[in-house]
């Protein structure tokens, strides 16, 4: 009887990957760049129709129905007097405030990002200061 050497399984290098530890959505606004804490992203989603509010300060674009809620939506291109080129909002990126949400209305798609680039948003105060409230 002839004896094998047994069969050594080939070391495998198990290399730990880690994923980026994602921390901001960033967007642009003409050729200004913006950031918001990703812990207020509620969502990314495809602007559906928006409809207008009268009576409402420019930077209000009107709400948007969103899975049975009414989500107020502001233009910060108004907001920060930004000419942007591309008038028609084609994404929305829904905040979320505990009991309260806000639509941000954006031309391009926004990407998420492991850092802050641009002009951060203070989430708080653009709610507190563009909100619409009932009268």
């Amino acid at each position: 009887m002839i004896e094998q050497e047994p069969v050594k399984s080939a070391e495998v290098q198990s290399k730990e990957t880690k994923a980026p530890q994602l921390k901001a959505c960033t967007f642009k606004v003409g050729s200004h760049t913006f950031s918001i804490a990703l812990e207020y992203v509620k969502e990314i989603t495809e602007a559906s129709e928006i409809f207008p509010l009268p009576l409402t300060p420019p930077y209000v674009e009107g709400i948007v129905h969103l899975r049975g809620s009414a989500i107020p939506v502001i233009s910060i291109g108004k907001i920060k007097n930004i000419n942007d080129d591309q008038t028609k909002a084609k994404q929305l990126i829904v905040l979320d405030l505990g009991s309260d949400k806000l639509g941000i209305a954006v031309s391009e798609i926004p990407d998420l990002s492991t850092e802050f680039l641009g002009e951060l948003i203070d989430v708080h105060k653009i709610y507190e200061t563009y909100r619409i409230t009932q009268c």
